[in-house]
């Protein structure tokens, strides 16, 4: 699958987490991003980074989780 732009992925991985009760092990977004995104290792990072940077996600170090912020930028985009 050829690589999506970063304002879809980003979009796509916030929705996929507010579906998945707001938390998903890396292991599993891992896998979504790159099947869905065409983001691998090093692409994942980098976007997973920005979205921690940005307070929409957080990282305990397995897991991560929507922050409040990250829950208001979903807000519309589930219907």
């Amino acid at each position: 699958m050829p690589e999506v732009d970063d304002a879809t992925a980003r979009k796509g991985i916030l929705k996929h987490l507010a579906r998945n009760a707001g938390a998903q092990h890396i292991r599993d977004l891992h896998e979504f991003s790159t099947l869905r995104f065409g983001r691998g290792h090093q692409a994942f990072s980098l976007l997973m980074e920005q979205l921690v940077g940005d307070d929409l996600v957080f990282y305990d170090g397995q897991v991560f989780h929507l922050t409040d912020e990250g829950r208001k930028a979903v807000g519309s985009m589930l219907v």
